[in-house]
């Protein structure tokens, strides 16, 4: 087999393949001989078919298959004696297919650009310094506070207040039909809290127990698409009204929604988990600022292939999110707009991949596969309800596989860490 590489571009290379005439006869007879062991046709026995019977009624199911077999075989040779490493799929152009001739085809392939000798000299980080101010832990004290408030019904007045709670009976009509998830017998609103829109909010802040209304308002946020810009119908009725009472904030409270003992334990408790999570986040922004300069000194064409398929990933991630909020890409329009959005994300994070592998690949890191065993049973650990499922999937070579590289990958930029020319940096007053 005859194999030549034409490139195309650093990331696009052309394959001009050529199976030998012999080989392309070998295939039809192969293929032939096989179809005779099944066929059946009338006025033969089975297996004793002759060929010029077999070429009338099997030809072209023959002429497919030889071509499919001998594409795919020739393919797969051609990658492996030209050593390239393809991270897209072939676009062919397949020549006549003759019984007796050569058969000429082309495949057009992306590959991982060159990554020798990645450059790693002079890298310098950013490193968030972490203070942990009392203000912050007054913020997380009073955000507690807020998550367990009682609403207390009001005995004493009848008028309507901002900031009341209000239950009410609400009624959302469209030209005189209901609008579906807009009908509550008794659903609670906070007094001019938005969850309304302004209209009703305004004059539900003028209502009084009791009181029934109705006014035109545009629909809630978050409505259906097919309601925006409509006008829609409330008709309200005020069935009773409560305050928002926060609980004391002392010993007790540090107790009962704390797990403390003392309000001062609470606060150091709180001081403590902050200075971890803001020492986290100042570690993950010290590795993105030392992989940014690494990227900068490393600039690579990247191939269209790998970055549509991140694009792939991030949507799916994307859709997910809005599907938890109760929300969705609604058209085709909108889905070109977020995937536009999400394609510089998604260059810097196959950038990012393909210079760490190559770093990885230049230094020879490797993972054991007692850590593998240990990383992959740390995410089935962390599955819930989807362990079983994550357990056949990470049974599989190309899942394994794939952690392997993401610790790899890992490892290296740590590596690149410890070797950087980190700056703490105030990011309270950096632009």
């Amino acid at each position: 087999m005859k194999v030549e590489v034409e490139e195309i571009s650093s990331t696009e290379r052309k394959l001009e393949v050529v199976i030998p005439a012999e080989r392309v006869h070998d295939e039809f007879e192969r293929a032939f001989k096989d179809v005779a062991r099944h066929a059946k046709i009338k006025g033969f026995r089975q297996g004793r078919v002759p060929r010029p019977v077999l070429e009338r009624y099997f030809a072209d199911d023959v002429r497919s298959q030889v071509t499919s077999n001998l594409v795919q075989e020739g393919f797969s040779s051609a990658i492996e004696q030209s050593k390239l490493q393809i991270v897209s799929q072939p676009e062919l152009e397949i020549g006549k297919l003759d019984e007796k001739e050569s058969l000429r085809f082309s495949a057009r392939v992306e590959i991982r650009p060159d990554l020798a000798g990645v450059k790693t000299d002079g890298l310098v980080g950013e490193k968030p310094t972490v203070a942990i101010a009392d203000e912050n832990i007054d913020n997380v004290v009073n955000q507690l506070r807020d998550r367990f408030a009682e609403l207390v019904p009001v005995e004493d007045r009848t008028d309507v207040a901002r900031g009341d709670f209000a239950t009410v009976k609400l009624v959302a009509t469209l030209d005189g039909e209901p609008v579906e998830g807009l009908q509550h017998e008794s659903a609670t609103v906070e007094i001019a809290g938005g969850s309304l829109p302004s209209a009703v909010d305004e004059r539900l802040a003028l209502a009084k127990v009791g009181e029934s209304f109705s006014i035109e308002a545009p629909p809630p946020e978050g409505a259906p698409e097919e309601l925006k810009e409509k006008s829609l119908q409330y008709d309200i009725t005020v069935n009773s009204i409560s305050e928002r009472v926060l609980p004391e904030v002392d010993d007790d409270f540090a107790k009962d929604h704390g797990d403390c003992e003392t309000l001062a334990a609470l606060r150091e408790k709180i001081r403590t988990q902050l200075q971890e999570d803001a020492m986290r986040r100042s570690d993950a922004h010290l590795r993105e600022s030392v992989l940014d300069d690494l990227l900068k000194k490393n600039t690579i064409d990247l191939p269209p292939s790998l970055v549509a398929r991140r694009i792939d990933v991030l949507l799916d991630e994307f859709k997910y999110e809005l599907a938890g909020r109760g929300l969705q890409l609604t058209n085709t329009e909108y889905e070109a707009e977020a995937r536009e959005k999400l394609k510089l994300r998604a260059e810097r994070e196959v950038a990012s991949d393909l210079v760490l592998e190559g770093l990885a690949e230049q230094d020879g890191v490797e993972v054991s596969d007692e850590d593998l065993a240990e990383q992959i049973g740390k995410i089935l650990a962390s599955g819930g309800k989807n362990s079983e499922q994550l357990r056949e999937h990470y049974a599989h070579d190309h899942a394994r596989d794939a952690v392997r590289s993401q610790m790899k990958r890992a490892l290296t930029l740590e590596r690149l860490v410890g070797l950087a020319d980190v700056k703490d940096v105030d990011m309270s007053t950096k632009d």
